[in-house]
């Protein structure tokens, strides 16, 4: 994190169920995956948190291993942090301790054998939690996870206080909690830019933190994949302007990963 600045921490999420077919997936990385790693290799200095679920990058593996050299060049040089998560995107409630374990491990490992770094935080599956669920996580070697700032607002924490991390426990055993604002969520990527970063401006006048943390979390998918995206974020090249816009700020904002 830089200090005097207000810190961005994007998370873009990303998975396909098991067994979809390939000319599904296939799309997704065409109009997705693939053009949104390709703008982010042009922004260096850009940071950025990325989680592709096991099953998502085994197809990718095996279909497109130059877009796996593209990933470790992002992790190589520091601008991408690989988040963990269950291997199979399981709903981490309804499967027993032991499970949920077992799949965060295999994912931790995956992601240590093919880019070299053992994530440090675990995505929550359709942002599905439970207070229960901290010790697992940790106890599988999650530091961190991202949840919906309604979890936090619901506890009875106002907007202005959701600009860093909070720590909870279960059986003593801690884990963080970043909360992902849906004033981001809603404006990426279908408000200009500029929008974005009055989001950014807002959060650093309401926090009384000098160097506080925004954080979203959404969907890889949003970027291509849903209706009109493609165009929006490819052809009226919305995604580079906005890492353009982000670049321009690194007077008072800078992008960071999670942990």
């Amino acid at each position: 994190m830089a200090l005097g600045k207000v810190n961005l921490a994007l998370t873009i999420h990303a998975h396909q169920p098991v067994g979809n077919f390939d000319h599904v997936i296939e799309e997704a990385y065409q109009k997705s995956y693939r053009p949104f790693a390709d703008v982010l290799l042009r922004h260096p200095s850009l940071r950025v948190s990325l989680h592709a679920s096991g099953i998502l990058l085994e197809w990718l593996e095996s279909h497109h291993p130059d877009f796996f050299e593209i990933l470790g060049r992002l992790a190589a040089r520091k601008q991408v942090e690989f988040v963990g998560g269950g291997y199979y995107e399981p709903i981490l409630v309804s499967i027993p301790d032991p499970d949920k374990i077992a799949q965060i491990e295999k994912m931790s490992g995956y992601l240590q054998k093919h880019f070299g770094t053992k994530p440090s935080g675990a995505w929550v599956a359709e942002r599905v939690w439970e207070p229960s669920l901290a010790r697992p996580l940790a106890q599988a070697g999650a530091q961190y996870v991202i949840l919906d700032d309604t979890h936090f607002l619901a506890a009875g924490l106002n907007s202005s206080e959701l600009h860093g991390a909070y720590i909870t426990e279960e059986g003593g055993i801690p884990l963080r909690l970043v909360p992902s604002l849906s004033r981001l969520r809603y404006t990426i990527p279908f408000h200009e830019p500029e929008d974005t970063l009055r989001i950014l401006q807002e959060g650093r006048d309401a926090s009384s933190n000098g160097s506080p943390l925004l954080s979203v979390g959404d969907d890889w998918e949003k970027f291509g994949i849903w209706p009109g995206t493609f165009e929006h974020c490819y052809a009226n090249q919305w995604l580079e302007r906005f890492l353009a816009a982000l670049e321009g700020a690194s007077d008072w904002l800078q992008t960071t990963t999670v942990s």
